[in-house]
């Protein structure tokens, strides 16, 4: 017979999976683009307007961190925009157990300012001599299909 756990059994560890959530998010995010990146409440506090992670050298960027199997998608973007002030929304999601791995998801209106954070990001690189600006993207280094569409 399986025990059931408490409310507060409950709610620990759903905050212990969103942490890991959002240490893997930072980690994914360091090996695809070298970004240190953060969590902001184990630094400043659970804030109504603070991202879930930071990234140095993507000020501009909002991360809403989402670790959860059945997410509704446009309410956690509407959580992001409402808390991202002049900051570009961003949803990084991932289910369990699922082969897909970490997913984005942003509006499509932000597209265009979410280029221009990764742009600006990129030139800072440059400027301060980083190897990830002059290294190639991952799928530039792993694909050497004749029909792979990212070349």
């Amino acid at each position: 017979m399986a025990v059931k756990k408490t409310a507060s059994q409950q709610g620990k560890a759903s905050r212990k999976k969103g942490q890991r959530g959002e240490l893997e998010a930072c980690a994914e995010l360091a090996s695809l683009f070298g970004w240190k990146c953060r969590r902001t409440q184990q630094f400043c506090g659970k804030s109504g307007d603070a991202a879930d992670i930071v990234c140095e050298d993507t000020p501009s960027i909002f991360y809403e961190v989402k670790r959860v199997n059945k997410l509704n998608v446009p309410r956690a973007m509407a959580i992001a925009a409402n808390q991202s002030g002049r900051r570009v929304p961003v949803l990084l999601h991932r289910p369990d157990r699922c082969a897909a791995g970490w997913m984005l998801t942003i509006k499509l209106s932000d597209l265009s300012r979410l280029c221009h954070a990764y742009q600006s990001a990129v030139e800072q690189e440059i400027k301060v001599g980083s190897a990830v600006a002059s290294s190639p993207l991952p799928c530039e280094a792993s694909c050497s299909s004749k029909n792979c569409t990212t070349q």
